[in-house]
């Protein structure tokens, strides 16, 4: 039965989603200038992207939210990501 609600959600829209794990304020443009660098990197080969930048729902729920909906790919940038030039 999960299985079927899983795959009954799953639209077809975004094959991969950008969360950003926030940080200090400072630290929040560099994360989404990241997030947004990297989006633009992924759609101009052919990867249907969103960026989840929502900031009044935890990480926890979004990556809840982004399974059910049957997003395959998750990538996560925090504050050290973006110091060392990788994503989780």
């Amino acid at each position: 039965e999960r299985e079927t609600e899983r795959t009954e959600r799953r639209d077809g829209s975004a094959q991969a989603v950008l969360v950003p794990v926030w940080g200090k304020a400072d630290a929040s443009a560099r994360i989404l200038a990241a997030l947004e660098d990297l989006a633009h990197s992924l759609r101009s080969r052919g990867v249907r992207v969103e960026l989840d930048d929502r900031r009044h729902v935890t990480p926890g729920w979004k990556y809840h939210e982004w399974e059910l909906k049957g997003v395959p790919l998750r990538l996560e940038i925090g504050p050290r990501d973006v110091d060392q030039g990788q994503a989780v």
